[in-house]
This record gives structure tokens, sequence and C-alpha cells, in this order.
């Protein structure tokens, strides 16, 4: 049974976060102009329009870089369950306490509505957060691996 490898699952879960993150960061950069004038229409980051527009997905890429490598999985999994956190908390906030719902999302995901959009970030922070809290269980299997390649 799939679910039965603990370390498939751990990979799978893994990539699918890269995936994503490198998606996300893609599409805000390729259509940066875009991306940092939808963020200029939510009142409460117009300030920080500019700066986030930058920062997000820069962000967004190291995370996905970090979740490449072993050394650095541990840092990409805390940021990736920050930002889908955030992002998540974000969204279900726009959906009850405003009225105008600019989206600054680009590619499929802008192709979602709100509610559609907010269980798709809901799946990716669950994912995230069982990945974390499945890191020590993935490294140590990882220990044990390397260590018996060694000997």
């Amino acid at each position: 049974m799939l679910f039965k490898n603990s370390s498939l699952v751990f990979q799978i879960s893994k990539f699918l976060l890269i995936v994503l993150f490198t998606y996300a960061a893609s599409v805000k950069l390729f259509d940066h102009a875009h991306f940092a004038a939808q963020l200029s229409q939510i009142a409460f980051l117009k300030n920080f329009a500019g700066f986030l527009s930058v920062c997000l997905p820069v962000i967004e890429i190291i995370t996905a870089f970090c979740l490449v490598f072993d050394r650095t999985l541990l840092n990409g999994l805390v940021l990736a369950v920050l930002f889908m956190t955030g992002f998540t908390i974000y969204i279900a906030a726009m959906l009850v306490f405003s009225s105008n719902l600019p989206c600054s999302c680009g590619g499929v995901i802008a192709q979602m509505n709100w509610k559609e959009h907010l269980a798709f970030n809901i799946f990716f922070m669950l994912l995230s957060w069982n990945t974390l809290i499945n890191y020590n269980k993935y490294s140590n299997q990882l220990i044990s691996t390397n260590t018996k390649e060694v000997s």
C-alpha cells in the first residue's frame, strides 16, 4: 500500500511543496507588474506592496531551494509552514472581513474562486505541517541509511 511507506509519502509531500513554491514564485516574477498592482489594491498592504512584490517570490524561491537539500530541509519546512499558514489565514480573513477581494495570485491559482483557493491553501498548509511533523522520522531514516552505507 502506498501510505505504508512513510518515506515515499514524505518525498511526495516534499516534491509537491517544491513545485508549489517554485510555481508561485515564478508566476509572481514573470508577471511582476500585475502582482505588484494587485498587492497595492489591498488596503492594509498598500504601503508595503513594492517591498512585498519582490520579497514574497524571493522567499518562496528560497523555501523551494531549502526543500531540495537534506541539509536545509528543516529550514525549508519551517518556511513552508509559515508561508502556508500565513497565506491561509490571509485568505480566510479576506473572505470574512472584506467585500472587495482583489486576487494577487497568478496562473492556475488565479482561476480559482476564493473558497476553492482557501481549500487549496488548507490542503497545502496541512501537507506542510504534516511534512514538518514527520521530518524527524525522515531524518532518522536518512541517518540510519547513511550509517549503513558508510559501514
